[in-house]
Parts: structure tokens; C-alpha cells; sequence
């Protein structure tokens, strides 16, 4: 702030110490002759030697002078007494066309004097100051037909303590390449601008008070540059500070009020610094951005204006940083038409209709803004506005937090929206938008609302403690919900009606103190890879006509029912986990029928599957857990009506291990507590079903990710020997967590997850072609490339211990797959040969990662692999495949010797890691079985495949597709060895028969039966005893 010129006793101004020059000739003015040296002031101006200085001292009167030229270092001062605003001052006057005062040179000084233009109406200025830098002190300008002053060309003059009133044009206009300095002025009452700059003026303007103006109180235009700070500008009928064209002034720390048009007005192209400013109780608005203009707005305090605080049109483009725009009437920030623009880190507090407006095409970025305690919405994005919101709190405003209406397409992330009396999101009309990884929360009327057509993406959002709701679905809106976590909330976590479609996919809905999961009215819609639990009411309800589409989902440990149906709701539900809810599973009541296929039913407090009497609908494949009540409840009808196959269960399968985590490697160890698995189906459904191995405590699921807890119901159902439907699951979900898929993630884990599918498939296809009767070259080749895959993603991740242990079961599958290929002659892209030395690779590579720390169970599956690629290679050189180099049968016998050396290695460890009766032990039995058939004849085969066939039907169940190939296998090893000995073959064959068409029998049980019927005593005998020396028949 520039210091305040010194005053005499009197309260004159002093002159500057530059000007007070003792050296400098005196001489004096007085209208009466004699009283002093001239009578006028031109006259003493004359005799001012060329190049020297002259002090002339002016008494009161009125000198109309003409034109008055200020000659170098000349200074007129008033004498002590004449001032301004005394009862004598000293007043140049002009009546012509010309102005009172012209300035030229340098050192110039005009002080305490008067200046008036009487002349005609729109005469030229009164002062004109073209060039120089004449300096003005405690001067009063006024000119009642023309600018008060006027400085131009390259003058630098300097104007300090005058006051410019009553021209009928500008105040002060400042023009060409002009730079005055003015300092302490008032200018004020003039019918033009304040002050007017304009073409490449600059100069500096502190501490001065414009007001009441007829125009804007200081306007700048052409590409003026101009300083204004700590000026007081109020009171202008047309506005405080008007920049336009290209002006590029800096107005820093001025304070601005009551104008009657907008506080600041910046258009054109201007491209202002304007900091620091208080800008209030204007009677429009505060600060107005339009045309193509830009400029910084830093650090400001805009607040009580009648109309928006600060308001964007046309195709302006601005910042705005750390201002606060407080109490406006109509609003905090509006943007209209084409707006752009950053605003960031403002405080947006109190105001009404909205703290921020975004209306037309306006396209701005709105970061870190805090916005709250508005009478209105904290923030209205309308029409086709397409604008940017992140970072930014949004709270406690009496409307909604943020509302999207029309057709408008902004962006949300980031933000925090809550504790509004209203909705905290609403969106509605035909708006869209994306809304990611906000926080939405304790809002009255619901977290998030969408009404009428809106079809926005909400992604990855955390919505918890709405009062009426999480996230409210109406009218017909298309919304995509996906990876948000919504909990905590009343009502239910999602509620969708009317004949909303949305897409829900792989969101977490938990804690709700109603329900989780709403669908209901006419409502549709895909609902896929969400986790819903602990819901106090049911985890999903469907009601009404409703008809959703659910997928691979998981609802547990809810109060009441998993899935709960009503009314005439249907829909489709596939592949979904429904587990430990304290009422049933599922509940389908009134009317209701859907359509469910291969879902998991766990741990249901009152039941698994429970239908009414009228209830109706399509069960195929579902696995169903009898947890002490009825698994599937039809009205009065039993459940026994409805169970193809029942098994007690002692241990989860190895692979289930891989997905549950520590917890899952000590359960698959121990005994579990004989809970029964039932498959259910429809009772007129002919296609064929399958036991399951599965852990007994599987409410200890609710830590995975939607892809694993995928790939986890794509592992009951291939064991369940739901191949095909296993695979549909994890294509969908490798589509979904794809580089294209919604689910935005670091590309490590994208890559990690996508291996541990593929290695999956790799496990599943090999299982798929070992239940088939022959070994399908098509399935194993896909296992093969699967594989494969799996172990290059592996081998190109960080070396930690998840990523080595994926690696190595890699290596595992394909070591194991392209053995199988080899045996089957090559496939692909590979033959015989390449799948051969594909193996060998694998083999090496897992071998050279064994070390005194691996434990029995990993070491044993290197023994399988080996001994597996030896009884390949031999089948290959048997089958041609590959060349033996004329050794062929020696090769064969040295291959299958080896092999099954091998194999009953990995038997023993499996034995000593899980025991026999565990689905990785009975590997190694089926290939011991194979290879002792032969090496040692068929004899020697019949028990190892009487033991696998005993162990599959206790632990896969009867109607599992490898127990059946098992029994196939067995029956048809006793067809040969008692052909040569029965006398009537027909018996024989019956008794065959008869074992395999039984599914709820032991095979030895039957086949001892009918050899007992043909007179085959001591055989049927020897069989019976064998069996129970083993361990008896399993439960049917």
C-alpha cells in the first residue's frame, strides 16, 4: 500500500521532497494588479526560462486561462488558503472547445488547485495529460460537458488525493500506452466510467474510491493492463469493475459493494488477475464471466449479492481458487450456455437455490470446492451441461446434495456428499453421468435417487446411513451400478421399482437395517457378482411382477431369508451363493416362480429352499445344504421327493483350498460335521446331476472379491460334474474383469486374477475330459492353452508368495495337459512331439522350485505329472505318435515301469498329507489301477479300481461323472475276469447290467447279488468280503 502523501498544519498537501527544491525561482499570481507578480497564470508561465524550473504560487480566483500547457519542472500550487475546498480557491477554467489543463513534460506539478471545463457540451477533457509525467496533488477536476481527465500517448503522470466529480463523460480515461500512478483519488458522480483504461494502457490505481458513477465504476478494454488495489469501488449504476476485449488488469484486495449491476464483469477476451477482493451486497450479481473470457480469480470473498455470487456464460473460461462465495440470493456459482473453466478449492456456504448451478452446455471443472448450508441444492447440473465435479464436500444443504436433471452429463469422483436434508444424490429426467468413488452419506431422503429415465454409471462409490435408502431405482431408468460399497443404510441398501432396468454388478451391499437387495412393481434388470450381507431383513427380495436376472452372487448372514419371493415375481437366478441366513435360503411365496440354476445353498437356519403351496418355478442344479431342517420344501410335499442324490460330507475338496485362504487349508485337513449336500432339480427334470464336495462352514466366503467368489461356484460345479455350466461362469467372469470390463484395476491385479482364472479353466477342462468316456482332443487342447497362459502371466509377476504358488500349480496343469494332449496325438497348434517337450519344460522348471520346504502335498503332484508324461509317452509310441527308433516295445515297458514307480511314490505322500479318501489321493490310485492292468495283467488292477470307485461315491457321490466312468471302468474288469469262468454268459451280463444302472446301491453289493442268483457263490462271496474288509458299502 502506497503511502499517504504528507499535509501541512492547514491540511494542504506538502510537496514530495523532490519538489522541494529551494533553488528553484518564485514567483506569483494574483487576479489583483499590483498584489503580486501576474495576473494570470499563463503570463507567469511565459517567463519561465527555457529548461529551469519555476515555482508559481497561485492566489483564489478564477483563471480562465484558455488552454493551460504546463511547461518542464514548472509547479503551480495554490497559496496557502485557496485550496480546493475553500471559501477562495483557486479555479482554471475553460469554455472552449479545448481543455482547461495540458501537460507535455517532465516534472510538471499541478497541487490544491480546481480545474473546471464550462465549455460546450462534449468538449474535450478538461485536463489532457499526453505525455510526461506531471504530477496532480489535491486537485479537484470536474467538467460538466466533457472527461474529467484524460491521460494519454505515453504519459506517466502521477494523481494523488484529487477528486474527479461530475463529468458528463468519464472520470478518468486512460488511453494509448498510457501509465499513470493514482493514488488516493475519489472519483465519483461522473456520467460516464469512473475510470475508463483502455488500448495498451497500464499503470497503477491504489487506495482510491470510485462511486456512483453512472457506468461501471472502473471499466478497461483493448489490452490494458492496469494495477487496482485497495481500492473502495461502490454505488456504479452499471456495475463495480467492467473488463472486456482483452484486458488483462490485476485488481487485488478492493473492495467492491452495492453496485447496481454485477461487482465484477469480465467479457470479450479479457483475461484479468483478481484477487484478494471483497466483492458484496451488490444488487445484481457478484462477479460475471462471459463471452470468451478467462482471467484468475484467486482468494476473494464474494458474498450477500442479490444475484449469483459468481456466474459463467457464453464461452468464458476462468479459474477460480480458495474463494468464498457466501449468502447469494440466486445462488453461489452459475454457469450457463458454453461455460468452462477449473473452480477449485472455493467455500461455497449458504446460499439459495443452488451453491453451484451448472446449466446449458457448461463444461467446468469443479475440484476440492467445499458446498454446504445452501436453502437449495448444494449443486444442480441441468439442461445439457456435461461439466466436471471431484474432490469436492457437499453438505448439509436443505435440498438435494448434488441433483442431475434434462439431459445433463456430468462427472462425479471423489467427492463427499452428505448430511442433506434431502437426497444426497439425485438424478433424474433423461440425465446421465458417471459417478465414481464418491462418499455419499446420512442424507435424508435416500443416499442416491434416480427417477424418470435417467441411465447414469455409478461406479465404485462408498453410500452408507441413508435414512430412507442407499440407492433408490423408479420410473424407467437404464442405470449401471457397479463396484460401489453401500451399507449401513434404512430401507434397504438398493430399492429398485416401477419398470427401472437396471445393470448391478460386483457391488457390496452389507450391514442394512432393512433389506439389501429391493426389486419390485414391474422392475428388471442384471444383477451380477455382488456380495449382500448382513442384511436384518432379507438379504434380496423380488416381489410383485418383478422379473430380475441374477448372477453369481453372494447373499449370507442375514436376520431373515437369503432370497426372498413374492406376489407373481419371477426372474432367472444362476450361479449365486446363498449362505448362513437365519431363515431359509430361499423363499418363494405367493404366486411367485423363478427360474433357478446351479445356485449354492448354504447353512439356511430354517431350510434350504423353501415353496408355497402355489409357488411354483424351475430348479435345476442347484446345491443345497441340509443344515438340520429340510433342504427343499415344497408346501407339504417331503423333500425326499426332490432328492436325486445325498452324501455326508467329511472334507472340503484340495482345490476349494486355493480360494479360501488360510482358513480353508486347515478345514480341508479336518473332519467336518457330516452336514448333507443335496443336488436339486425339478422332480420331471431328466438331466443327469452330481453330488458336490464342499466345505462345511462356507459363511467364511464373505472376504472374496467377485471373481473369486465366481470361481468358487464354478468349483462346486465342476465337481459337482457341471462342466458346462462351470465354464459359462468363468467366461462371463474373465469377459467381466477383462482389459474392456467394467471393473477398472492396477494391471498386476487384472493380471493375476486373469491367471488364476485361466488355471482354473486348465483344472476344469482336464476334469471335464477325464469324466468322458474317451478324452476329448478339442477340450484338452483348450485345457492346454489355458495352462499355459496361466504360467506365463505367473512367471511375469513379482516373485512373492502368491504369485510362486500360482506359478507352480501352473506348471503343474501343464505339465499335466499337454501329457494328456501327447497321448492323444498332439492338438492345436501343437504336435505329439511339441505338446512332449512342452511337458518336459514344465516339469524341469517345477522340479528346479522344490526345495527342503516344500511340503508333501506339492511333491507329490511333481510324482503325478512324472508319472502321468511316462504312461503318455508310452501310449504315444504305442498309438505311432512318436518315433521309438525301431525300441518300441522295450521303450513302452521301460515308460510304464517307470511310471508306476512314480505313482505309487505320489500315492504315499498324498496318503500322508490327506489319507486315502481325499479326491487327490484317488488320482494316483485311478493311474496305479491303469498301469498295474498293464504291467502285472488285469488281475492285478481289479482292487486299485474297486478302491477308487469305493472313494469316488463317498466323496463326489454316485451320479457324479467321475464316480460313473470309475464304475464303469470296475464293472467292466469283472465282466472280463469272470467271462472265462461263468457257464452262461447271459447271467453274467445281467448282473453287469444291473451294477451299472444302480445309484443308490453299492456296485459290489449288486454284482455279488447276481453272481449268487447265476450259482457263483465262492465269487460273490470273496467280492462281499473284500468290500468289507475296506470299509463297507457307502451311504446311499
Amino acid at each position: 500500500m502506497a503511502d499517504e502523501p504528507m499535509r501541512d498544519a492547514e491540511g494542504a498537501f506538502a510537496l514530495a521532497p523532490d519538489g522541494m527544491d529551494e533553488n528553484i525561482p518564485v514567483v506569483t499570481v494574483s487576479k489583483n494588479p499590483g498584489a503580486a507578480d501576474f495576473t494570470s497564470i499563463s503570463a507567469a508561465l511565459l517567463s519561465c526560462p527555457a529548461n529551469q524550473g519555476l515555482r508559481i504560487v497561485v492566489e483564489g480566483g478564477l483563471y480562465e486561462e484558455g488552454v493551460l500547457e504546463l511547461k518542464k519542472g514548472t509547479q503551480v500550487i495554490a497559496a496557502d488558503g485557496c485550496g480546493p475546498d475553500s471559501s477562495t480557491p483557486v479555479i482554471i477554467a475553460a469554455r472552449a472547445d479545448h481543455p482547461a489543463v495540458c501537460s507535455r513534460v517532465q516534472g510538471a506539478l499541478l497541487r490544491d488547485v480546481r480545474i473546471e471545463h464550462h465549455g460546450p457540451f462534449c468538449s474535450m477533457a478538461c485536463v489532457v495529460i499526453e505525455a510526461g509525467n506531471v504530477r496532480f496533488e489535491g486537485c479537484v477536476v470536474t467538467g460538466s460537458v466533457s472527461i474529467g481527465i484524460l491521460v494519454c500517448g505515453a504519459a506517466t503522470p502521477t494523481l494523488t488525493g484529487c477528486e474527479v466529480l461530475l463529468c458528463c463523460g468519464d472520470g478518468i480515461k486512460v488511453a494509448d500506452c498510457a501509465r499513470p500512478e493514482v493514488h488516493l483519488c475519489s472519483v465519483h458522480d461522473n456520467d460516464g466510467f469512473g475510470i475508463f483504461c483502455t488500448g495498451t494502457s497500464g499503470g497503477n490505481f491504489t487506495q482510491n474510491e470510485v462511486y456512483a458513477n453512472s457506468n461501471a465504476g472502473v471499466a478497461a478494454r483493448g489490452t490494458c493492463f492496469g494495477s487496482f488495489q485497495y481500492n473502495k469501488v461502490y454505488d456504479g449504476k452499471q456495475g463495480g469493475f467492467w473488463l472486456e476485449e482483452e484486458a488483462r488488469c490485476e485488481l487485488i484486495g478492493n473492495d467492491i459493494y452495492q453496485n447496481q449491476k454485477s461487482g465484477i464483469q469480465v467479457g470479450g477476451y479479457a483475461d484479468p488477475m483478481v484477487q484478494k477482493n471483497i466483492v458484496r451486497d451488490g444488487l445484481k450479481g457478484g462477479i460475471v464471466v462471459h463471452d470468451h473470457a478467462t482471467g484468475h480469480f484467486l482468494n476473494n470473498e464474494i458474498m450477500r449479492n442479490v444475484m449469483a455470487g459468481v456466474g459463467g456464460t457464453d464461452s468464458a473460461c476462468p479459474l477460480f481458487h480458495s474463494n468464498l462465495v457466501k449468502d447469494g440470493r440466486g445462488g453461489g456459482i452459475v454457469l450457463h450456455e458454453n461455460c468452462r473453466g477449473v473452480f477449485e478449492k472455493n467455500q461455497v456456504i449458504g446460499n439459495t437455490h443452488a451453491g453451484i448451478g451448472l446449466k446449458g452446455a457448461s463444461n467446468a471443472l469443479f475440484d476440492g470446492n467445499y458446498v454446504s448450508d445452501g436453502s437449495g441444492y448444494g449443486v444442480w447440473i441441468q439442461e445439457r451441461a456435461v461439466s466436471t465435479l471431484q474432490n469436492n464436500v457437499i453438505e448439509r444443504n436443505m435440498r438435494a446434495g448434488v441433483v442431475v436433471t434434462d439431459t445433463a452429463d456430468p462427472v462425479l469422483s471423489c467427492n463427499i456428499i452428505r448430511d442433506g436434508k434431502h437426497a444426497g444424490l439425485l438424478i433424474r429426467h433423461n440425465a446421465t453421468g458417471r459417478f465414481r468413488q464418491n462418499t455419499l452419506s446420512h442424507n435424508a431422503h435416500g443416499n442416491v435417487v434416480l427417477l424418470e429415465q435417467a441411465s447414469s454409471e455409478l461406479v465404485a462409490n462408498i453410500i452408507s446411513h441413508g435414512a430412507l435408502g442407499g440407492i433408490i431405482i423408479r420410473g424407467t431408468t437404464t442405470v449401471t451400478v457397479r463396484g460401489n460399497t453401500i451399507c449401513h443404510n434404512d430401507g434397504a441398501n438398493i430399492a429398485v421399482l416401477d419398470s427401472s432396468n437396471p445393470t448391478v454388478d460386483g457391488n457390496v451391499l452389507t450391514n442394512g437395517a432393512g433389506r439389501g437387495l429391493v426389486i419390485m412393481d414391474k422392475a428388471t434388470g442384471l444383477y451380477r457378482f455382488n456380495m449382500i450381507r448382513n442384511s436384518e431383513l432379507a438379504g434380496v427380495y423380488v416381489g410383485r411382477q418383478s422379473s430380475p436376472e441374477l448372477i453369481a452372487n453372494c447373499v449370507c448372514d442375514g436376520k431373515a431369508a437369503g432370497i426372498l419371493f413374492e406376489d407373481e415375481a419371477t426372474g432367472r437366478f444362476t450361479y449365486n451363493i446363498v449362505c448362513a441366513n437365519q431363515n431359509e435360503g430361499v423363499a418363494v411365496h405367493g404366486k411367485a416362480h423363478p427360474t433357478m440354476e446351479c445356485n449354492v445353498v448354504l447353512q439356511g437356519g430354517h431350510g434350504g429352499i423353501w415353496l408355497d403351496e402355489n409357488a411354483a418355478g424351475t430348479f435345476r442344479g442347484n446345491v443345497v445344504e441340509d443344515s438340520g431342517t429340510n433342504a427343499y420344501r415344497c408346501g407339504t410335499t417331503t423333500a425326499n421327493e426332490w432328492r436325486l442324490a445325498e452324501r455326508n460330507t467329511n472334507t472340503a475338496p484340495a482345490a476349494l483350498a486355493e480360494v479360501l485362504s488360510e482358513w480353508a487349508e486347515e478345514k480341508m485337513r479336518t473332519p467336518g460335521t457330516n452336514k448333507k449336500v443335496i443336488l436339486v432339480q425339478n422332480p420331471d427334470t431328466e438331466s443327469p446331476g452330481g453330488g458336490v464336495a464342499m466345505a462345511t462352514q462356507c459363511s467364511e466366503l464373505l472376504g472374496l472379491d467377485p471373481s473369486r467368489s465366481c470361481m468358487l461356484v464354478a468349483r462346486f460345479l465342476g465337481d459337482a460334474g457341471q462342466f458346462e455350466d462351470a465354464e459359462e461362469l468363468i467366461t462371463i467372469t474373465k469377459g467381466f474383469i477383462g482389459e474392456n470390463g467394467p471393473f477398472k484395476m492396477e494391471p498386476a491385479m487384472r493380471s493375476q486374477q486373469w491367471a488364476d482364472m485361466s488355471l482354473h479353466c486348465a483344472e476344469l477342462l482336464n476334469k471335464w475330459a477325464a469324466a468322458s468316456q474317451e478324452y476329448s482332443r478339442d477340450l484338452m487342447t483348450r485345457a492346454a492353452e489355458y495352462a499355459q497362459n496361466a504360467a506365463q502371466v505367473f512367471a511375469n509377476q513379482p516373485q512373492y508368495r502368491t504369485t510362486v504358488e500360482g506359478f507352480a500349480s501352473a506348471l503343474y496343469w501343464v505339465g499335466l495337459n499337454f501329457a494328456t494332449l501327447l497321448r492323444l496325438g498332439g492338438g492345436g497348434q501343437w504336435s505329439a512331439q511339441q505338446a512332449s517337450e512342452v511337458a518336459e519344460q514344465a516339469l524341469e522348471v517345477a522340479h528346479s522350485m522344490v526345495s527342503s520346504d516344500t511340503p508333501a502335498h506339492r511333491v507329490a503332484e511333481l510324482f503325478f505329472v512324472d508319472g502321468v508324461l511316462s504312461f503318455c509317452k508310452a501310449e504315444a509310441i504305442n498309438a505311432g505318435f512318436l518315433d521309438a527308433q525301431g525300441r518300441a516295445e522295450e521303450m513302452v515297458q521301460e515308460l510304464l515301469g517307470k511310471s508306476l514307480q512314480t505313482m505309487e511314490m505320489a500315492y504315499n505322500r498324498w496318503c500322508e498329507a490327506y489319507g486315502e479318501k481325499h479326491l487327490q489321493t484317488v488320482k494316483a490310485i485311478t493311474m496305479i489301477g491303469l498301469l498295474q492292468g498293464k504291467l502285472n495283467g488285469k488281475e492285478a488292477s481289479i482292487e486299485w479300481y474297486r478302491r477308487e470307485l469305493r472313494i469316488r461315491e463317498e466323496l463326489q457321490g454316485e451320479l457324479h461323472p467321475r464316480t460313473q466312468q470309475a464304475r464303469r471302468t470296475y464293472t467292466s474288469m469283472i465282466d472280463e475276469q469272470l467271462s472265462s469262468t461263468l457257464p452262461d454268459s447271459k447271467v453274467l451280463n445281467e448282473a453287469i447290467a444291473a451294477s451299472k444302472a444302480a445309484s443308490v446301491e453299492n456296485s459290489t453289493v449288486v454284482v455279488a447279488r447276481f453272481l449268487s442268483e447265476a450259482g457263483q457263490f465262492k465269487n460273490a462271496e470273496v467280492i462281499l468280503r473284500e468290500s468289507q474288509e475296506s470299509g463297507g458299502a457307502s451311504e446311499g
